[in-house]
């Protein structure tokens, strides 16, 4: 068997037709794990990668397991890896698709590449499927370096989400109401519809193109108002956002739903319900509702009316999803489990102590962020962190480099200075950073030689001009300064640090101008010359990209 990974858009495009077949076949398979949600959910985030298996290089594709990357930081500062599900923070369900004839070689197959790769976690939170898969990974995942956990979701109210209840949907609507509902609650249900479709005031829409973005607002107003007080505003604000580009990639699919009950021009409650055609289900996501109308129910009219029209349309679930809040059970509901477990290695550092290749972007810019933010000893861990992983990394040597300049480690950040600038197809930022080591270390020639180099080759190199006038002006070659700095007061620009260096040359023109001698070119005679005070430059570069 054979595991490819498929980590590009263009990849996973190409694969469309063969896990669209994988997921028919698979009885297990939900919308979470459709190509298409997998498509629009991962095209808005990063580090995401997919294993496909097959059984040779000629074969079809026969399983597919979405995953995504996290990097955390742990308490001593020192990144780590986690693996998550690619569906995480919007998908109720998770867990990978095979054909059934497949299933346990595709487990093997998985969980051999897992624990090739280097993390300090998996999650596979909110796995779905038969309990029967999650076992066989437990298997073959745990082992000496690696426990596991069981991690039990639970909310503040006691609501136990690993618990999904659904509706088998029989095949009419009347079967329905006497097989899946109790006497009192059908009674209630039947007379809230007749009363909201006899009464002309009252009326249930389905959103459409021109009315989506109304009726989210409508749903996720009503949703705010219930549930700001216990998550809060920023909890909120983010959970509405992520939701709210969920279910419009899903509409813009044509798989959404969004009935909105109104009386007269007043919406009283909204539902989004997600649509599966491949698996004839209908997926109920979230709702809102006008906490200060009692009767009738807008919640009980919305999802019967959701569930007759699904029945009607021939779907065979009716899945309320994550949690056993107790008004789903009022709907004839059956308790699908879920499951939460952790792998977690048992030092506490990535598999083969080093980052996972996949982080190494995301730690270098983390590292950059520290250090720009003044968090050197942060940055210095994340540099070396890199380092130890890929050797090769340039960004992450010249970081390390500065780093030791500024700790008054000359001797080390000129020699890595030194060995990275012939590496680089673009070396002036290092050479930069090179002259400003010789320059602390007094070898001004050395040091004017260096930055004269670097403007040789690139004329229009602000930073070097004027850096290059200054190890001249310390070699007391006044005259010579002066022929470097002039040009550089006269080139006009409008960025903030072209200007800045003009400026630093202008003043440094000023304080050598009576050391001149009269053959000097002179391109202004100040009339009365100031004299700032000893020039101090300062030192604050940026790692390079790689």
């Amino acid at each position: 068997m054979l595991i490819d990974v498929i980590d590009t858009p263009e990849a996973l495009e190409a694969v469309r037709p063969q896990w669209e077949e994988v997921f028919e076949a698979d009885p297990h398979a939900q919308h979470f794990l459709s190509w298409t949600w997998v498509n629009r959910y991962l095209g808005h985030r990063r580090r995401w990668f997919i294993l496909a298996l097959r059984e040779n290089v000629d074969a079809r594709y026969i399983a597919f397991f979405p995953l995504r990357l996290q990097t955390r930081r742990d308490k001593d500062g020192f990144f780590y890896d986690e693996i998550i599900m690619a569906g995480n923070y919007a998908a109720d369900y998770t867990g990978f698709i095979a054909d059934p004839a497949y299933e346990d070689r595709a487990i093997a197959g998985f969980a051999a590449y897992l624990k090739r790769q280097n993390w300090t976690e998996i999650k596979f939170d909110y796995f779905g499927g038969p309990p029967s898969r999650r076992i066989a990974l437990i298997k073959a995942l745990q082992g000496p370096e690696v426990m596991f956990r069981d991690s039990k979701r639970s909310n503040p109210n006691n609501i136990d989400n690993c618990v999904c209840p659904v509706i088998a949907l029989p095949e009419t609507w009347e079967t329905y109401l006497e097989q899946h509902m109790s006497a009192q609650t059908r009674q209630k249900l039947r007379r809230f519809l007749r009363k909201v479709e006899g009464d002309p005031a009252y009326r249930i829409t389905f959103a459409t193109p021109e009315t989506i973005d109304r009726d989210l607002d409508i749903l996720f107003d009503f949703w705010r108002i219930r549930w700001q007080p216990q998550k809060g505003a920023e909890m909120t604000k983010r959970l509405i956002r992520a939701s709210r580009e969920m279910l419009m990639d899903c509409f813009a699919d044509g798989n959404l739903d969004v009935p909105v009950l109104w009386y007269e021009n007043r919406p009283l409650g909204a539902l989004a319900n997600i649509i599966d055609r491949q698996k004839k289900a209908i997926l109920f996501y979230i709702t809102g509702r006008d906490e200060e109308w009692k009767l009738p129910s807008p919640g009980l009219v919305l999802h019967g009316t959701c569930i007759r029209r699904a029945i009607d349309d021939g779907f065979r679930s009716y899945d309320f999803l994550r949690g056993n809040e107790p008004y789903k059970y009022m709907f004839g509901v059956e308790e699908r489990p879920i499951s939460c477990t952790l792998f977690r290695t048992r030092d506490g550092r990535n598999l083969g102590g080093v980052l996972n290749p996949r982080s190494i972007r995301h730690v270098y810019e983390m590292s950059i962020d520290d250090y720009h933010k003044g968090k050197k000893a942060d940055a210095e861990i994340g540099f070396r962190q890199i380092l130890q992983s890929a050797p090769a990394h340039r960004g992450a040597e010249f970081g390390l480099a500065n780093l030791m300049f500024e700790k008054g480690d000359l001797a080390a950040a000129e020699a890595s200075y030194r060995a990275l600038a012939p590496r680089l197809a673009d070396p002036a930022p290092v050479l930069v950073r090179l002259g400003d080591v010789l320059l602390a270390t007094g070898r001004n020639g050395d040091a004017a030689e260096t930055f004269r180099d670097i403007c040789r080759k690139a004329p229009g190199h602000r930073e070097a001009r004027y850096k290059w006038g200054v190890a001249l002006v310390a070699e007391k070659r006044f005259n010579d300064a002066a022929a470097v700095l002039e040009p550089l007061v006269a080139l006009p620009s409008a960025e903030d640090s072209d200007r800045r260096y003009a400026e630093k040359a202008r003043a440094l023109l000023l304080r050598i101008a009576p050391a001149l001698t009269p053959t000097a070119p002179r391109a202004f005679e100040p009339a009365k010359p100031v004299f700032p005070p000893p020039e101090v430059f300062s030192l604050s570069p940026a790692p390079l990209p790689v």
